[in-house]
């Protein structure tokens, strides 16, 4: 009796024991958990990192505005208000009438049209741009005033209701600094150093 318990004792460990010893077999082991979660991670943040990329360019962000708005910069400061052989010198004459919404004179670079999108090439239906020039005509420090041209003197002054051609056209740019782009150039306006402000939004 004793010995018939005994081989079954061991009969039961030989066949649990191949039992174990095949589970361990064909078990997961913690290197093969690890390699496999590496694995899906990787192709998870390749698949984040990869799919903006491929719908960025559908979608008109900042960055097109960025290249827009410094296009119509350089466009306005290096021909279209003066001459290309002297770039970031702007034409008395030519800005003025920019400014005032006249059509191009002989000589000046800039389009003709009703709107100052017109003006620089731009879809006034799907680009807004305001392009102003700022200076400091009253000579207090750090002034930075919007300028006008002032027709009876042929200087440039600080804006006000009196003065001439005012130096700003297009519409008021948001509030929100986020919404819009801009880009300033240092340009020379009748022998005075100025700014040329182009917003767009």
């Amino acid at each position: 009796m004793n010995r018939r318990r005994n081989e079954t004792q061991s009969n039961n460990r030989l066949v649990g024991g191949s039992l174990r010893s095949k589970e361990c077999r064909r078990g997961q082991t913690t290197l093969d958990f690890a390699i496999g979660m590496s694995l899906f991670l990787s192709v998870v943040i390749f698949i984040f990192l990869f799919i903006p990329g491929l719908l960025s360019p559908f979608s008109a962000g900042v960055q097109e505005e960025t290249v827009t708005t410094d296009r119509v910069a350089d466009g306005l400061t290096m021909g279209m208000l003066g001459s290309p052989q002297q770039p970031y010198v702007l034409d008395e004459h030519c800005t003025r009438e920019f400014f005032a919404g006249n059509a191009p004179p002989s000589g000046c670079g800039y389009e003709s049209g009703a709107s100052t999108e017109e003006r620089v090439g731009l879809d006034p239906v799907r680009e807004n741009v305001n392009v102003t020039i700022r200076g400091n005509a009253t000579g207090t420090p750090a002034a930075d005033e919007i300028l006008c041209w002032d027709g009876a003197t042929e200087e440039l002054v600080a804006a006000s209701g009196s003065c001439g051609t005012v130096l700003t056209t297009g519409g008021n740019p948001p509030t929100n600094n986020d919404a819009s782009v801009t880009a300033l150039r240092v340009v020379s306006l009748n022998g005075q150093d100025v700014t040329v402000r182009v917003v767009m939004w």
